[in-house]
């Protein structure tokens, strides 16, 4: 993976950042198959204006948020089952540690348990991303 960003962007936690195929086959109708198209970063919309994955996330103030704990999904993350990393992982003051080298699909403020809670507080989370999609996932 490369360690230099093309784009920087603000994150918002529960948004799924997944690469996404557009279809844009005026022929085939919503429910056929096609290949003309393109991927966007985002299931909902186009999330910056690179192509390319958010390969890093990087977690630059979380000191107001007041939920414990922060659940992170990589893009090969099929189901439920994704790390929680305690806030302090990322707010120590000896700690180098916030930023995460991860082709990002979501994350969320939870509790302890994994279980989704408001942020409750402001804060500022930022992904990097590449110009264009690598060859491999």
């Amino acid at each position: 993976m490369t360690q230099t960003a093309h784009e920087l962007i603000l994150l918002d936690d529960g948004v799924d950042y997944s690469p996404t195929f557009v279809s844009t086959d005026k022929r085939a109708g919503r429910s056929g198959a096609t290949s003309i198209g393109y991927h966007q970063i985002g299931v909902d919309q186009q999330y910056g204006f690179s192509r390319g994955p958010i390969a890093k996330i990087e977690f630059v103030d979380i000191s107001a948020v007041t939920a414990t704990h922060v659940k992170v999904w990589g893009l090969g993350n099929e189901d439920d089952d994704a790390p929680i990393y305690p806030k302090a992982y990322f707010t120590s003051a000896t700690s180098n540690r916030n930023i995460i080298p991860v082709y990002l699909k979501k994350f969320i403020f939870c509790n302890s348990s994994g279980v989704e809670a408001a942020a409750g507080g402001a804060y500022t989370v930022i992904g990097h991303k590449l110009k264009t999609a690598p060859l491999t996932w």
